[in-house]
């Protein structure tokens, strides 16, 4: 693959913009687990871009960019399952099908699988003097690093598509964080097709036709993650949800805490028989 200067670094400068507005929103808003999704991704597609800013130059960063431009769309998925939680705690409970807590937990263990394999995978594949047979299981580790986050991410798509119905049956809820719900989904919409796209290409191979064409690469890889980037910066929750984020948080730990209470207080009749 020719890797282009201009298109490139245009990139690199797009996720560099991003990056200061989402800290400030993130430290006057608190939404600290937010915040840190989208530094991480932010920083990591940086460095993906650099990296082949470098690879145009002749520099070796190829393991760089391979790693990251993997890994940092999973820290974004990260940030919007967080989202989703908080917007389920504004709207109630009995709106969604499970739990705020059951979400976000499931989700993020499907991600931090989905972040073990890509990084394994990319990591591997990077490296130098592989045999074909190394080489192929490094890219079988990486494309099922993928599509356990494609698979996350359609999840994800059903339960918040579920959710935005129910919302929707039930116009008089209507609340200012409704507009950070359909950010989500058009956020969700850009991640699922890069990934979906990733998944093909490695299907194919990294010298295959899908995988040297630079121009769609931009439009499905780097086109589709500057959008949903937009989106998460331009809707920040915090504006939308105010004290609430933090007070989702704090209800969440309460709760923990006040079903332990009550297990110490109400021990089962097996354990005070």
């Amino acid at each position: 693959m020719d890797y282009t200067l201009e298109g490139n670094a245009f990139f690199a400068a797009a996720y560099g913009v991003l990056l200061p507005p989402q800290i400030y929103l993130g430290v006057k808003y608190k939404t600290w687990g937010f915040l840190f999704g989208m530094f991480a991704g932010l920083l990591l597609e940086i460095l993906a871009y650099v990296g082949r800013v470098q690879l145009h130059n002749g520099e070796p960063q190829f393991l760089m960019y391979i790693v990251t431009i993997t890994i940092g769309p999973a820290f974004l998925s990260a940030a919007v399952y967080l989202c989703l939680a908080r917007i389920i705690k504004v709207y109630g409970e009995h709106l969604s099908y499970f739990r705020p807590r059951t979400i976000a937990i499931v989700f993020m263990v499907l991600d931090f699988v989905a972040l073990m394999l890509q990084s394994a995978g990319g990591a591997t594949i990077g490296g130098d003097n592989l045999t074909p047979a190394e080489f192929d299981r490094a890219l079988s580790i990486l494309q099922a690093g993928l599509s356990v986050h494609l698979a996350g991410i359609i999840l994800f798509a059903g339960q918040c598509s579920y959710f935005a119905f129910t919302v929707y049956s039930n116009q008089h809820r209507w609340n200012e964080a409704f507009r950070s719900l359909q950010c989500l989904a058009m956020a969700t919409l850009c991640i699922l097709i890069r990934t979906a796209y990733r998944v093909a290409e490695l299907s194919e191979g990294l010298d295959s036709a899908i995988a040297m064409d630079e121009t769609l690469f931009f439009i499905l890889e780097g086109v589709m993650i500057l959008l949903a980037s937009i989106l998460l910066t331009a809707f920040h929750p915090g504006p939308a949800f105010q004290k609430r984020w933090a007070e989702a948080n704090f209800e969440l730990k309460a709760r923990r805490k006040k079903d332990h209470t009550e297990l110490e207080s109400n021990p089962s009749p097996v354990a005070s028989g």
